[in-house]
């Protein structure tokens, strides 16, 4: 599931093959000719991720913005690919990006537009995001300010809010209130600054340890799961054997935007409970 460590992990894979090179072809589904043909000889001076987000940009001030979703995927073509010739028949990519030696294939991409560096700083879904975790000296203090400045909402539901902080997904949600032990369904309103501190931590530290190769990581063993609780439902907890709780979350619980949270209800006691626990 792409979340900002996937994003980051893109561009470093992407900056060598595009970075100071010329566009020699570029084809989308939802470019007009003219938007297309006119990316064709511009060069690439960088690629960036700024939390779910890659930015392709190019010489002309423009910049391609592209967001995975749930199922997006981005891979580099190099010549006589032979997972290129198995698949072709079947897989028409959304975007084509060709520059000398290789392209650059997107497939089922909900996000992918062409922007203006006016039009950039415009926009919502870029301009208004949080501090980008995966990055180092990302502002904590502006994190929290833009997590307590949400309409109050469940802690798991808020860390996956962009505009409050960037790079968190749902995979790193459970983790991270499992590792702090804190229960998911917690509101807001209920933690003090130094607990949405300590969460906004561990998810940086998370999302950092994770830009590497391999897979995702946030239990470090050499055996058993590499994950805690995220897609664990009904499995026993690897701490304490209770079984993991799934349940659905989001400003509207029951429709198609909510998403699924996974936690340990004995290793994520209630707020209140813990708040019992901890006086003399």
């Amino acid at each position: 599931m792409p979340e900002g460590d996937s994003l980051h992990r893109l561009a470093a894979r992407l900056a060598p093959v595009l970075e100071g090179r010329e566009v020699v072809d570029f084809s989308a589904r939802r470019f007009t000719n003219d938007a297309a043909r006119s990316l064709v000889r511009r060069r690439v001076p960088s690629v960036a991720a700024k939390g779910k987000n890659l930015l392709i940009r190019f010489d002309d001030a423009r910049v391609l913005h592209i967001h995975l979703g749930m199922e997006g995927r981005v891979l580099v073509e190099r010549p006589r690919s032979t997972f290129w010739a198995m698949d072709r028949e079947r897989w028409e990519p959304d975007m084509r990006l060709a520059v000398r030696g290789a392209t650059i294939v997107g497939r089922r991409l909900p996000m992918l537009r062409l922007l203006t560096e006016s039009q950039e700083k415009r926009a919502p879904d870029l301009a208004e995001l949080g501090p980008d975790l995966v990055r180092e000296g990302w502002d904590e203090n502006e994190a929290v300010r833009r997590l307590r400045a949400l309409t109050d909402r469940a802690i798991a539901d808020a860390l996956l809010v962009q505009r409050a902080a960037a790079g968190i997904g749902n995979v790193y949600k459970s983790e991270v209130c499992f590792l702090e032990g804190v229960d998911p369904r917690t509101m807001l309103s209920e933690l003090h600054d130094d607990e949405l501190r300590r969460l906004l931590r561990r998810a940086s530290a998370l999302l950092r340890s994770n830009l590497g190769s391999g897979p995702r990581v946030t239990r470090p063993s050499l055996r058993g799961p590499r994950l805690w609780v995220y897609g664990r439902g009904g499995r026993p907890c690897l701490r304490c054997k209770t079984p993991i709780v799934r349940l659905m979350q989001g400003p509207a619980p029951f429709s198609a935007s909510a998403r699924s949270t996974y936690f340990c209800p004995t290793c994520q006691p209630p707020h209140a409970a813990r708040r019992d626990e901890a006086r003399p």
